[in-house]
């Protein structure tokens, strides 16, 4: 080759890597959503704070949420340009001016995520978020209480109604503020500015609402809630008489939750419209349901049973949208762009796992209402190791042995009138009980146990009839008896 030839070559290998540097730079940029409220408004009746800062307190700083655009539907995190704490802070303040009799608080965000949904001709945007509120005192900063609030909407494009929906949110959980009790703040425990993303409030820990609500004193009554108030209450709606129905569970995108939450049922209640006539699925709004023994709420539009913790409590559902996988395949894909063949589509692929939709344990704030991962670091600590009494009658029908699974692994059998121990040390994780050995629907069930106080849990295997039964742990208790009376 040639003195030029040479020169022409290496020329064309630098504009080839400017190129390549410029194209690459341009795909990153490309693959963030930047959030911007410039034109948002917070609306706030009675308002009584003012906001000195916003900060991170979220587990990790996770990305705030996955958007969808273009023809192709490209998956693109949704950041803010310069911070979530900074821009938050400087929204907040621009919108709501200071006051001389304003209490000054600091809005510590514990869970902030934005996600988009698509389907046919329509997407959905769903955003939640949750937050600890402190005061400013002259010897630091104190707890006043958690703030939450959701929003939702549908469109042909809906990543532009995020904006909305964080301006939205705010408004909620600075208007819960109005209800304070700000003659209580100054007796909690004094904290530094820097220690608040990990401070876990004392009267969180303990239970703010202790016992006195009358779902932690009372059996649930059968009925439908409307609204979390009436769960609280143990005031549901009891004008419409409803059926427990069974529906088919859909096929996951992740093979790991298809496997998961195979036989678990799902289930819904049904009503009927007239006397004698159809019955059909119940109205959108309703908060939750139940069936005079066992209470479900309702989450992203499926029910599940809530499990008691000392004075909260607790389900197993379907984990978010995993946005670290999203933003791993999108950057796989961004570098699949740069090389065609076989090498291009080696390095679309990649090894983080998909755990959207796995069982997650999830807690219900009972000062708000609001759905929170389990544990949190608004969770009690409670290292105690949890147990679980699996039972079956004396008068359970057929006399074949029943094999009780855990997480997949058998650890006994049970026959009429035999029960198993089952000890769970792992704090706050789903345990998966399954039955094997008997012709039932739905032999699996994902929960977390209660670890402030023994489970038991009545096998049925007749036809017809509920295959998991959780028992109160004094009728539990006195069933057991009665089986270990009869062994002797």
């Amino acid at each position: 080759m040639t003195i030029f030839g040479r020169k022409l070559c290496c020329l064309m290998k630098y504009f080839l890597l400017v190129f390549l540097m410029v194209w690459g730079s341009m795909s990153t940029q490309a693959q963030i959503f930047y959030l911007d409220l410039t034109y948002q408004v917070l609306t706030v009746p009675l308002r009584v704070v003012t906001v000195e800062q916003v900060v991170d307190g979220r587990a990790g700083n996770p990305p705030i949420g996955i958007a969808y655009r273009g023809l192709g539907g490209k998956s693109v995190a949704i950041q803010f340009q310069q911070g979530l704490g900074p821009e938050l802070t400087a929204f907040v303040q621009s919108q709501l001016p200071a006051r001389p009799t304003d209490h000054v608080v600091v809005l510590c965000l514990r869970r902030l995520q934005l996600t988009e949904t698509l389907g046919g001709n329509k997407e959905l945007a769903l955003a939640d978020m949750t937050a600890d509120v402190y005061e400013r005192l002259p010897d630091g900063y104190h707890f006043v209480q958690s703030v939450a609030a959701q929003a939702s909407s549908r469109g042909s494009e809906v990543t532009y109604q995020h904006a909305a929906h964080m301006a939205q949110m705010l408004s909620r959980c600075l208007g819960q503020l109005t209800q304070a009790d700000w003659s209580a703040v100054a007796a909690r425990p004094v904290r530094t500015l820097a220690a608040l993303p990990v401070d876990v409030p004392a009267s969180l820990a303990s239970g703010r609402r202790g016992t006195s609500v009358a779902v932690l004193r009372e059996a649930p009554r059968r009925g439908l809630y409307y609204r979390f108030e009436q769960f609280l209450a143990n005031r549901p709606d009891t004008s419409q008489a409803f059926l427990l129905d069974t529906i088919k569970r859909r096929t996951y995108h992740s093979w790991l939750a298809t496997v998961q939450w195979k036989n678990v049922a799902r289930v819904r209640p049904l009503v009927r419209t007239r006397a004698g006539g159809r019955m059909r699925a119940i109205p959108p709004d309703l908060w939750g349901f139940s069936d005079g023994q066992q209470v479900f709420v309702k989450y992203e539009k499926q029910f599940y049973p809530l499990m008691r913790q000392g004075n909260f409590f607790t389900f197993v559902g379907e984990a978010p949208l995993d946005l670290f996988f999203e933003q791993a395949q999108s950057q796989a894909a961004g570098r699949a762009g740069l090389v065609a063949g076989a090498v291009g589509a080696a390095l679309a692929r990649t090894n983080v796992p998909d755990h959207t939709a796995e069982p997650m344990a999830y807690g219900l704030d009972m000062s708000t209402g609001a759905v929170v991962s389990y544990p949190s670091l608004r969770t009690p600590l409670r290292p105690d190791t949890a147990y679980v009494y699996i039972y079956r009658p004396a008068q359970a029908v057929g006399a074949e042995e029943v094999q009780v699974l855990v997480n997949g692994q058998e650890i006994g059998a049970l026959r009429a009138g035999q029960y198993l121990e089952v000890p769970w040390a792992r704090f706050g994780s789903p345990l998966q009980l399954c039955l094997n050995g008997v012709a039932v629907n739905n032999p699996c069930q994902h929960v977390v146990p209660n670890a402030w106080r023994l489970n038991y849990l009545k096998i049925n295997t007749s036809k017809n009839a509920h295959v998991w039964q959780w028992m109160p742990p004094a009728k539990g208790s006195a069933d057991l008896d009665e089986l270990d009376r009869r062994t002797k």
